[in-house]
């Protein structure tokens, strides 16, 4: 399974480079799991830069997503990643998952250095 991050997940929308590395993820097959954080950035993104509530809503139904709950909270805190705020609660989501992510598709610099740091791999295309 493959953690989906807000800005991967983004490319989809704006049709940045790196799209396409992201549709193939979604072509593939690959599980795809995210916290409910996504559904949230994407929303606003929209809003604050155009595009369609209905292509997120696409996207969000081929997610699994997971909720923002105490342990994800408690464990982003136990981490002390040195991430901001909603990249350490997508770090802990996907860690919190063990075994079942190895991997996490993310264009962030700062999430996919700490991701590689606790042990994740990053996905084909966000190298």
């Amino acid at each position: 399974m493959i953690y989906l991050d807000t800005s991967a997940a983004y490319k989809l929308l704006s049709r940045e480079p790196g799209a396409a590395a992201v549709e193939a993820l979604f072509v593939d097959g690959v599980g795809l799991l995210s916290s409910r954080l996504l559904e949230v950035e994407l929303h606003a993104t929209v809003e604050r830069h155009g595009g369609s509530h209905e292509d997120v809503e696409a996207i969000v139904r081929r997610v699994d997503l997971d909720a923002v709950d105490d342990d994800v909270v408690d464990h982003a805190l136990a981490l002390r990643s040195g991430l901001r705020a909603m990249d350490a609660l997508h770090l802990s989501t996907a860690l919190l998952y063990g075994g079942t992510v190895a991997e996490i598709a993310t264009y962030d610099k700062e999430l996919a250095a700490a991701a590689q740091r606790f042990g994740l791999t990053l996905a084909p295309g966000c190298r």
